[in-house]
């Protein structure tokens, strides 16, 4: 049989690598915390066991040592008092958390040996048991899981793989071994298999104290049912929330050492997998799993607008395949033989993270720039496969075109009506919408996503000849320059996360800012500091923006006079359309978060509903005095013909959503979905008339 793993003999022996002895440090502190909840969380339980115990034999023994008509009331009230309390506590304790998922597709070995040989020699190398079970499911990722339950602390299960279609389509055989090993890693020393139980510990205790909705819902049916219920169900859940509260402020100890043991294993998991691939392996697997994942979903949230449309992928994995194809090319990237995109350092340069991070409760992943640094640090080197991973698989397109037809299944249950558009019928349409609103590259993407700046007299102040002859297209938009432009933007929109954690508007105890840990009150001091830095970069973008128009005005006026007096006429009307959309999409904001608002009420005959009606009412009046203005400019006169169809029917409409006390949803529909509509071609427009511009900017230039 053709033997498809990427051999690395020389390193296959590093498996056996040693954990770090900070590691074993902190499987120890966590341990310990773990045994200490432990003792806390069988006290408090035996606690509640012996109250329940003594309600209900309390009340068998004191209807037998006073039998009569009231004492019979009370022991049966201490009796169903106990009862509830074990029985919410059984449910408390017992509920289970399940860890399917409907897209998964069990995969045998009869159906693919390559696969399954492929997996069974890297389980080999890692020294942990096969999988139970192998899925394919639909996204780009990897991992191992089993079913949760409260005999998985005490007892480990095997566990099953999932193996994301998305992710096939994205990397190389050596790279799908390497992200493979970095699962397989996690169990592949007893040390290892320690922190995995904690994980699994910290995680299911989380799952018990934050997400065990099972028993609150119980508790909530009772209490509508029935008054004495009620006031049951009302002291039980009283007595099992004092135990959930002690047992939350005790977690967060517990949690916070998992969350020290979690970057050790991470770091461990992918010394692993880099000693079983090599360096540049295990670089180019993080990066083109990231490429892949972000074109897979944007296949996905296309998925509705195209069902609206009548339309729905053919093959969503061939859709996702030809998009990494396009996005390399956009980002001029080229391919390998495989037809995989060659991701370099420079691809990374045009994009900022944002500086805060708030981390998931019972998790804490490594960001992919610290694991590359920690891969060059290895410097491990091993002639990889190239070949495409598919060649695991039998029947690569049949499996894809299943996994496809399952996903609409599930979400379009309808798609069989739906007409089919091909890959290259999406990318061809894809990249007409791109050209039709891509500003000329020459501006690196300064104009792009951003409003033009307010417009003022020193705007059309000519430079100097001597700043005239040192600038230049190629100076005034340098990369550089569009790189602390988006500098900029990114540290603002830190500035408003860090304020809104100060203010309490976004709950956490603790974020990372530039990669450092900080507890939640010293956000008040960041925000101050970073806001004072981007009030300076807003005033010099506004400068550079001053710069930047001058620079044109006066290459302009040196054609003519009335050359530069239209541009300035173009600048300021863009600045008009730019102030109409900023109303346009405030106004559509309100509409739609009281749309929210009205269709995620759990009690549709709340006494809130009718003031939001009302709201609702009064915000479509203001949407329509806004949409009387707009239906005479020149950019709503470029709408397709079936949107100015469905405006003028909803502008002879009235704003009433409700009728003989009976909410009129296909009404309220409607209005948000005019309004976006309206929202998304207008603001398409405004990208237009700026691409106009620019373009008359390009035709002043010397040699154009």
């Amino acid at each position: 049989m053709t033997n498809f793993y990427p051999e690395c003999q020389r390193n296959a022996g590093l498996a056996l690598i040693e954990p770090t002895l900070l590691f074993k440090q902190q499987i120890v502190k966590a341990i310990s915390c773990v045994v200490l909840f432990f003792i806390l969380y069988v006290v408090l339980l035996l606690t509640a066991v012996a109250l329940a115990v003594a309600c209900i034999s309390g009340g068998a023994l004191l209807f037998r040592t006073y039998p009569g008509w009231l004492t019979g009331a009370i022991s049966i009230s201490f009796i169903v008092l106990g009862g509830m309390v074990l029985f919410f506590l059984m449910k408390f304790l017992f509920s289970k958390r399940s860890s399917s998922n409907p897209y998964r597709r069990e995969i045998l070995a009869a159906n693919h040996p390559y696969l399954f040989d492929f997996i069974q020699q890297l389980v080999k190398d890692t020294r942990i048991r096969f999988p139970k079970k192998i899925f394919l499911v639909p996204d780009s990722n990897t991992s191992m899981f089993d079913d949760p339950s409260l005999l998985s602390l005490f007892w480990a299960p095997r566990k099953n793989l999932e193996i994301g279609i998305g992710l096939i389509n994205s990397v190389n055989l050596s790279e799908l071994k390497m992200l493979l090993a970095h699962e397989f890693a996690h169990f592949s020393k007893r040390s290892m298999k320690l922190g995995c139980y904690v994980y699994t510990f910290n995680k299911r205790l989380y799952n018990l104290l934050y997400e065990n909705e099972q028993w609150n819902e119980i508790e909530a049916n009772w209490q509508h049912k029935n008054h004495l219920f009620s006031f049951y169900a009302h002291i039980t859940s009283k007595i099992l929330h004092v135990i959930q509260s002690i047992l939350k402020k005790f977690y967060s100890i517990t949690n916070q050492q998992y969350l020290e043991l979690s970057k050790e294993m991470e770091w461990y998991a992918d010394t692993i997998a880099v000693n079983l691939s090599s360096t540049e392996t295990a670089i180019s697997g993080l990066r083109r799993q990231e490429m892949g994942a972000y074109c897979l979903d944007h296949c996905f949230h296309k998925l509705p607008d195209l069902a609206e449309k009548s339309l729905r992928f053919d093959n969503i994995f061939l859709v996702q395949q030809s998009l990494i194809h396009y996005y390399a090319m956009q980002h001029h990237l080229s391919l390998d033989d495989a037809g995989l995109p060659i991701i370099s350092d420079n691809y990374f340069q045009s994009f900022l993270k944002s500086k805060v991070q708030l981390r998931e409760q019972w998790t804490s992943h490594l960001t992919r720039e610290s694991r590359e640094t920690h891969f060059k640090d290895a410097n491990i080197t091993c002639e990889p496969l190239s070949l495409s991973a598919w060649v695991l698989f039998t029947d690569p397109e049949q499996l894809q075109q299943a996994m496809t037809n399952h996903i609409y299944e599930l979400t379009t249950p309808s798609f069989d009506s739906l007409e089919m558009i091909s890959a290259d019928e999406y990318i061809d349409e894809l990249a007409e919408r791109h050209q039709l609103y891509e500003y000329p590259c020459v501006f690196n993407d300064y104009y792009d996503n951003r409003a033009f700046s307010e417009f003022n007299e020193s705007y059309s102040t000519p430079l100097s000849r001597e700043d005239l002859t040192s600038n230049n297209m190629a100076t005034i938009y340098h990369p550089a320059v569009v790189l602390r432009m988006r500098s900029f933007y990114r540290d603002r929109q830190d500035a408003e996360m860090l304020q809104a954690i100060s203010n309490g508007e976004l709950k956490t105890k603790h974020f990372e800012f530039n990669g450092q840990k900080y507890s939640a009150p010293r956000a008040q001091q960041l925000s101050r500091m970073l806001w004072e830095h981007v009030n300076q970069e807003q005033d010099w973008l506004k400068h550079h923006d001053e710069f930047a128009f001058r620079y044109h005005y006066t290459i302009a006026q040196q054609e003519s006079q009335e050359i530069a007096d239209l541009l300035v006429e173009q600048y300021t009307e863009i600045l008009k359309y730019q102030q109409s959309g900023q109303r346009l999409n405030n106004q559509v904001i309100k509409i739609i978060h009281c749309v929210s608002l009205i269709f995620n009420s759990s009690d549709q005959h709340s006494a809130i509903l009718p003031d939001l009606f009302d709201v609702l009412s009064t915000e479509c009046w203001n949407f329509k005095m806004l949409l009387a203005q707009l239906v005479n400019s020149p950019i709503y006169h470029s709408f397709p013909e079936e949107v100015d169809d469905k405006i003028r029917k909803f502008r002879e409409q009235d704003c009433r959503f409700v009728d003989d006390m009976v909410p009129d949803y296909v009404a309220i529909q409607s209005l948000h979905e005019i309004s976006s509509t309206l929202m998304e071609h207008f603001n398409s427009g405004i990208i237009l008339l700026k691409k106009t511009y620019l373009d008359f900017i390009l035709t002043l230039e010397p040699g154009n």
